[in-house]
């Protein structure tokens, strides 16, 4: 019995892939009582051995079932080599890609505090483009308003002058017209003169009514 809890202490210190957490250096360090003896040296070993994931023997005899144990381990670790490597491959293309993704995180945070430093001066810059422009209409409108008021002026006068030509046109051809009217007017002996022609064709007329005149009664006798 004190035989098998002395083989099976070193095992309860063995290393598995359930628990990474064994002393190793226990396992490396040599008792000073035992120090460059053979013995000393195998314990150790063996001790190393029993820390490691599989079983090993370091010494005694190899039988067929250990040396095919060992090549069924030996299958089984390079089995998990190969996946732990992979696992390594996939962990550090993960990080690559992960301090990849940081660094475009970063780049792109700089680039976003970049744009909103633009952003704000083109909201700056066009601000002031706008109040140049609000000035320059302004100074347009105002010049606009006073150069249509001065034609509006203008206007306004020569419309007057206009209206007084009109008027003093006006007034000079009732004047003309007036004063032609009053020529025609017949003087006292012209319309005596008229009464009498016409009194004497009315007479004519009234002592000659009904009958022929002398071509007719000319005529009249042939």
């Amino acid at each position: 019995m004190g035989k098998k809890s002395q083989s099976e202490s070193p095992k309860d210190r063995a290393l598995n892939l359930s628990d990474l957490n064994g002393d190793v250096s226990n396992a490396l360090v040599f008792p000073d009582s035992h120090f460059g003896l053979g013995s000393a040296v195998w314990a150790n070993a063996q001790r190393i051995a029993d820390m490691l994931p599989v079983d090993v023997k370091v010494q005694g005899d190899l039988t067929e079932a250990d040396v095919a144990d060992a090549l069924d381990k030996a299958k089984g670790a390079e089995f998990q080599a190969k996946n732990w490597g992979e696992y390594s491959t996939a962990i550090t293309r993960y990080l690559k890609a992960f301090y990849k993704v940081r660094e475009k995180q970063g780049e792109v945070s700089e680039n976003v505090a970049e744009a909103r430093v633009q952003h704000a001066e083109l909201e700056k810059a066009l601000g002031v483009s706008l109040a140049n422009l609000e000035s320059k209409y302004r100074q347009i409108v105002g010049g606009s308003r006073s150069a249509i008021a001065g034609v509006q002026d203008d206007l306004g006068i020569s419309l007057s002058k206009i209206a007084d030509q009109y008027s003093e046109s006006k007034t000079k051809k009732q004047e003309k017209l007036n004063a032609e009217t009053t020529k025609k007017e017949p003087t006292p002996y012209e319309e005596q003169t008229s009464n009498l022609v016409t009194r004497f064709q009315e007479l004519r007329n009234a002592r000659y009514s009904g009958t022929p005149g002398i071509t007719q009664r000319v005529k009249k006798v042939g």
